[in-house]
């Protein structure tokens, strides 16, 4: 596959929204809904896909609500797109036209996933500074 959809998309901006809970402080899904502008019914199914990857861990409840499973220091963009869309990029296995075309392929396919590769906590020091640039 090679792009995001709104289910990747979303599921980065949850993720996102539960790395800023103070003092990492379960959040409802009608509290990650408002901040994040995702339809509720859409964001259950998110969490859920998210929970059977092992990134968040939910409690049920009055009290309840979700949570990352690891610190937003250990978790990477890759991995939350990768648990709600699959494989990011994957070239065709059958091409073989050229070593030159296969070479392309997987250096693109390393482009790709390096680009994701930012974790979670990195997200506001290396995208706050493109903000104050414009």
């Amino acid at each position: 596959m090679v792009g995001v959809s709104t289910k990747g998309i979303y599921g980065v901006a949850a993720m996102y929204a539960l790395s800023k809970s103070p003092n990492a402080k379960l959040m409802q899904i009608k509290e990650i809904a408002a901040t994040t502008q995702i339809s509720h019914g859409y964001l259950e199914q998110i969490l859920t896909t998210l929970k059977k990857s092992s990134l968040v861990v939910s409690v049920r409840g009055v009290n309840g609500g979700y949570k990352l499973s690891r610190d937003p220091q250990e978790i990477e963009v890759l991995e939350i797109v990768e648990a709600l869309e699959g494989k990011l990029f994957v070239p065709n296995e059958n091409v073989g036209a050229s070593i030159v075309l296969d070479t392309f392929w997987g250096d693109m396919q390393e482009k790709v996933r390096t680009t994701f590769e930012v974790k979670l906590s990195e997200l506001d020091t290396a995208y706050q500074t493109y903000f104050y640039e414009i």
